[in-house]
């Protein structure tokens, strides 16, 4: 079965999801339409070139009810726009930060089948982290709905209550920003070292790239990989006796619950601030 999807924004997480869609190996033989709603063209047009893309500025305008729809716009938004889609019986899967699914419910109906997914920007290079909560018992139909819209973007992970799409919120979903940072941090230390700005962000790229894929190959923990590059006398131990003076791995802990706490927070705001 090729499927028709429909995309409910198209920003960040929206795009990179596209992305990922469009560019699977099998794609051409996995999705027939993808249906992107949304306000904004300009969002969309990058992706026009490709004859599956179309754009509609609101649900009312779709040929028919897609197989599935993904829902990938602001917290806020939701309000607004939900009901919009009460008469869809399609297959609905949620990305959004904090709204639970009693939250789609009320303004949907209870008998819509929604799924909360968190997944992470690297989905659009088939790299992400998702993670998928429903209490509703899938069908085979729609296990495979969800097994080709999202099992080859990246590792995928059934959780066992909703409260664990928050938890992962704070760790994958804003984990690449976390990383992002320690990079800038070490392309500047780079820089204060003499090297070009250009060669600075490019020693760091390759250095978190090489490392993670290294570790990844290893099938091992992280603690073992580091023990493993880290001689007793060395200087990668100096090196991380700073960061273990400063307690890096509490700070880093303190961070991770206080997106959490933030995503919990979200789910009960009206309005995002």
């Amino acid at each position: 079965m090729r499927l028709s999807l429909a995309l409910v924004g198209c920003g960040a997480m929206g795009s990179a999801l596209l992305k990922g869609w469009l560019t699977l190996a099998n794609s051409e033989q996995s999705f027939k339409n993808f249906w992107i709603v949304t306000p904004h063209r300009k969002s969309v047009e990058p992706f026009l070139e490709d004859s599956r893309v179309y754009w509609f500025p609101s649900p009312e305008g779709l040929p028919q009810p897609p197989e599935v729809i993904f829902f990938a716009v602001k917290p806020f938004l939701l309000e607004d726009i939900l009901s919009s889609y009460k008469a869809f019986d399609s297959l609905m899967v949620s990305v959004v930060t904090g709204k639970s699914i009693a939250f789609y419910e009320k303004r949907l109906s209870p008998s819509h089948l929604i799924i909360r997914a968190m997944p992470n920007l690297p989905v659009g290079v088939h790299k992400g982290v998702i993670g998928l909560f429903t209490p509703a018992c899938l069908s085979t139909k729609h296990k495979t709905f969800i097994s080709t819209c999202l099992q080859n973007l990246g590792f995928c992970t059934w959780l066992k209550s909703e409260d664990e799409i928050d938890k992962i919120t704070a760790l994958s979903g804003s984990g690449p920003a976390y990383v992002y940072y320690f990079m800038e941090a070490f392309a500047r230390s780079a820089e204060s070292l003499g090297f070009t700005k250009e060669i600075a962000v490019q020693l760091a790229l390759h250095t978190f790239w090489g490392a993670s894929s290294y570790a990844r190959d290893l099938d091992e923990s992280p603690e073992t990989t580091r023990q493993r590059v880290t001689s007793s006398k060395g200087t990668t131990a100096a090196a991380l006796k700073i960061l273990e003076t400063g307690h890096l791995d509490h700070l880093i802990d303190t961070a991770v619950k206080a997106a959490y706490t933030r995503a919990k927070e979200i789910g009960h705001e009206k309005e995002s601030l």
